[in-house]
């Protein structure tokens, strides 16, 4: 069974939440659009000089007892509660089908279908939107525009009128699907701002607390190593343990440099940098592997982007490193570096021929500690992210599996 994305999954349990909650508030709405309905029907027949009502019940105590009944499950069964938003679809346009037919027994006036009903039957779908999804939007507009043109053909309305009715209630649709969309994107965006903004606070918190002991540590191990080697060489049984040691507490380091490169957001002083001439100095700091061929393609006339320098390298040291162990071992492989102007930005790319990424992975690449290595902290892409985005820039990645990753850093150039 897949596992879920737990970002995702908190969001839609949330929204589904929201939209319970928002179903059982709009049966008031509902209830008084409707009210208002059967009493403008009532004034216009007494206005006219006609009963004011001239025909039975049954269908509003139908559409009464349906309302009331769905209210009821719905403060007792969830699963009920999410059939609720469907309230408009399956009851309240039917209902208004009906009146409409049966306070006028003959031919309807073509202008009153054309307008009221319509216009009510565009409110209720923007009442059902409030707690719908995308499908339940649609299937309540579908309802809508089936009633309607039913209500116009009766009228003797022409095509053209019963095709625009039809064309209004699917633009009305499309729009509030969209702002159902972005509404989703936007919890998930704050949701993502807040996790982020706690993981630096702790980051700085937790990077500062364990700098010092690691540091006395390191201290320590190096003072043990020298008045070990004053001694007489070392023997494996000591070399070993101590060069763990070291090892460990070095990685240690790493990951608390992490931590605070990641929390740590200082003013950039902007000057124009060599890109080729930046990317030679990168090349001597990455782990490099016989295997594995780094190829810069780089022209010397690019422009220079203004940038701080050390920043940048940092950005280009992780994209290369990442791109040489992205390559399995044992087999040859290739990271090319390129870069071209587009537009008012000098885009990089950092083209890698290893394995790739699969969608899932490929979505949370640049998320703090998301990482797929055995020995990742999962902050790195964080922080480089972080960092492009400092400088105005945008990171990005084109990956498939099995097809290698290009990440593209674009830069402003002014």
């Amino acid at each position: 069974m897949p596992l879920l994305d737990p970002e995702k999954e908190s969001v839609r349990r949330a929204l589904l939440a929201e939209r319970l909650l928002n179903a059982r508030r709009t049966h008031l709405v509902r209830a008084l659009a409707l009210g208002f309905f059967v009493g403008l029907f009532l004034l216009l027949n007494v206005v006219r000089g006609d009963a004011a009502w001239n025909t039975d019940f049954t269908a509003l105590f139908a559409w009464a007892g349906l309302g009331a009944l769905f209210v009821v499950g719905s403060r007792s069964n969830d699963r009920v509660g999410e059939w609720l938003v469907l309230a408009p679809a399956i009851v309240d346009m039917p209902f208004i089908y009906w009146l409409q037919r049966a306070q006028y027994p003959t031919t309807p006036s073509p202008s009153g279908v054309a307008g009221f009903s319509m216009g009510l039957f565009a409110l209720l779908l923007a009442i059902a939107a409030l707690s719908s999804t995308r499908w339940q939007i649609w299937l309540t507009a579908i309802s809508a525009s089936v009633w309607e043109v039913m209500l116009q053909a009766e009228a003797g309305v022409s095509v053209g009128a019963m095709v625009s009715a039809v064309v209004v209630l699917g633009l009305t649709a499309f729009m509030l699907t969209y702002a159902s969309d972005r509404r989703s994107e936007l919890l998930v965006q704050t949701g993502r701002r807040e996790k982020l903004a706690a993981l630096g606070q702790l980051s700085a918190g937790v990077g500062h607390d364990l700098r010092n002991p690691l540091a006395a540590v390191a201290n320590a191990i190096f003072v043990l190593r020298r008045r070990l080697e004053k001694q007489g060489p070392l023997s494996d049984s000591v070399e070993q343990p101590l060069a763990l040691a070291e090892r460990e507490v070095q990685a240690s380091q790493r990951i608390v440099g992490d931590l605070l490169d990641y929390a740590r957001e200082m003013p950039l002083e902007l000057r124009p940098v060599s890109i080729p001439a930046l990317f030679e100095e990168c090349v001597g700091l990455v782990r490099g592997r016989p295997d594995v061929e780094l190829k810069l393609e780089l022209r010397p006339e690019l422009p220079e982007p203004p940038a701080e320098r050390d920043r940048l390298r940092q950005v280009f040291v992780n994209l290369l490193q990442n791109g040489v162990e992205a390559i399995p071992r044992g087999r040859a492989g290739t990271v090319r570096v390129t870069a071209d102007v587009e537009g008012r930005q000098l885009a990089v790319k950092i083209q890698d021929d290893g394995v790739g990424m699969d969608e899932k992975t490929r979505a949370r690449v640049f998320e703090p500690l998301f990482t797929t290595k055995k020995d990742g902290t999962g902050l790195g892409l964080a922080i480089v992210e972080s960092l492009v985005k400092q400088h105005g820039g945008v990171l990005s990645v084109n990956t498939a599996p099995g097809q290698g990753a290009t990440f593209t850093v674009r830069l402003p150039l002014r």
